[in-house]
């Protein structure tokens, strides 16, 4: 009885580590990834950088994190999509990981957003009060990768919030 009573209050602890990881988008329709993000944790926060970006129309190499190059548009000129955090401040509220911001690298207007796991997808939500979209996270595999890539140490990252 006591074991059982121990892994309901522990279960909280550590299920909201399943996020963490590398993780890429992927083209609704033509089944190609979009980006690859690395999902770190600091400061008991959990942060999500673009390391790889390719052309959504076409699946062609963008940019990665060793080699910036696209900015996130209406921001500073140094707040590049590889490398500045996609979603950034999210805390664990014992179900997901909510009260974060996310930038539409698009247009670089700020949401709300939260995170949480589901049979090994991650969804990310933002938007304003009940209105939202969600965006499906997969998990990244060696092939969606750039040839010679290497996958940094998302656990030494600092946050870097794209600057307004």
């Amino acid at each position: 009885m006591i074991c059982i009573f121990l892994l309901v209050i522990n279960f909280p602890l550590f299920s909201g580590d399943k996020v963490i990881g590398f993780w890429k988008t992927i083209n609704g329709r033509k089944g190609f990834t979009t980006s690859i993000i690395a999902v770190y944790e600091y400061g008991n926060k959990v942060y999500g950088r673009v390391i790889v970006a390719f052309d959504e129309k076409s699946g062609d190499l963008i940019d990665t994190l060793y080699t910036p190059k696209q900015h996130i548009d209406g921001k500073k000129e140094n707040s590049y999509l590889c490398g500045s955090n996609l979603f950034w401040g999210l805390v664990w509220n014992g179900l997901r990981w909510t009260g974060g911001f996310l930038i539409d690298p698009r247009n670089g207007k700020v949401y709300h957003c939260q995170l949480w796991e589901e049979d090994g997808i991650l969804i990310l939500r933002g938007g304003w009060g009940f209105f939202g979209l969600n965006q499906l996270l997969l998990p990244a595999e060696p092939g969606d990768y750039p040839f010679g890539f290497i996958n940094p140490d998302a656990e030494s990252f600092l946050p870097a919030i794209p600057e307004f």
